[in-house]
């Protein structure tokens, strides 16, 4: 299971989690099953076998099982009494909270950056994420495009500087990588999201220089609902979104 973490330097939802988590081995495998599962390296439904998991990262079978257990508690893998485990396959209802929570909870986070002071200087390291996003679209690079598309939103809540809140959205944008895995078969869709993002991200961003706060939540909420629409015409469509 091989992510290449320098794509484009886009960081993985575990590398954006809080530093005191990161020295210890559970970390360490609950951060490279992760990220296979947010690149979709392990698509949703796919079997975890304890025994081959520990051959791939060299580890024990209990560290395995505690990597498991913490991203159970996640919703990014199912454990199954007798069967094992296996990489969430979210429902309909759960794929429409998750873009829900998001809209509101990053209305609220734009309410609140609205009132920031230095907010250009504060904004100047997302502008320039989005560049990099721009160049992982224009250059096919999915899993690089997927990472920034998603930190862009963390790292907005990361300006407030409320652990709690920047923990919450970290772990909703990984419960989103896998609602767009599920999604997969709609390519052509995918794509149109996928050239629109950047330019979307970028316009919130200089709205929220523009103090235009009334309407960058607007573009915010209309940038989610891309994907909660996404999710409605899968299912409509009869690809599969959930046991």
């Amino acid at each position: 299971m091989n992510t290449d973490n320098d794509t484009l330097h886009a960081p993985t939802p575990s590398s954006m989690m809080p530093p005191g988590r990161h020295d210890s081995e559970l970390f360490r495998v609950y951060a490279l099953i992760l990220d296979g599962i947010t690149d979709h390296v392990l698509l949703p439904g796919k079997k975890l076998t304890e025994s081959e998991l520990c051959r791939q990262m060299v580890c024990s079978r209990n560290t395995v099982r505690g990597a498991l257990s913490l991203l159970a508690h996640d919703k990014i893998v199912d454990l199954q009494p007798n069967r094992g485990a296996f990489v969430h396959v979210p429902n309909l209802k759960e794929m429409q909270d998750v873009f829900n929570a998001r809209i509101e909870m990053e209305s609220m986070i734009l309410n609140l950056l609205s009132d920031m002071p230095d907010l250009e200087t504060r904004l100047q390291p997302l502008y320039a994420m989005i560049e990099r996003e721009e160049q992982a679209s224009d250059s096919g690079d999915r899993v690089g495009w997927n990472r920034l598309s998603n930190a862009f939103h963390v790292e907005l809540a990361r300006l407030l500087d409320n652990d709690v809140l920047f923990e919450i959205m970290n772990t909703l944008c990984a419960r989103s990588s896998l609602i767009v895995a599920v999604s997969d078969p709609l390519r052509k869709e995918k794509r149109n999201i996928d050239s629109n993002s950047h330019h979307e991200h970028r316009e919130i961003l200089d709205l929220l220089l523009a103090g235009k706060r009334n309407r960058v939540t607007k573009v915010m909420r209309r940038h989610l609902g891309a994907f909660v629409e996404l999710v409605l015409t899968a299912r409509l469509n009869g690809y599969a979104v959930g046991r």
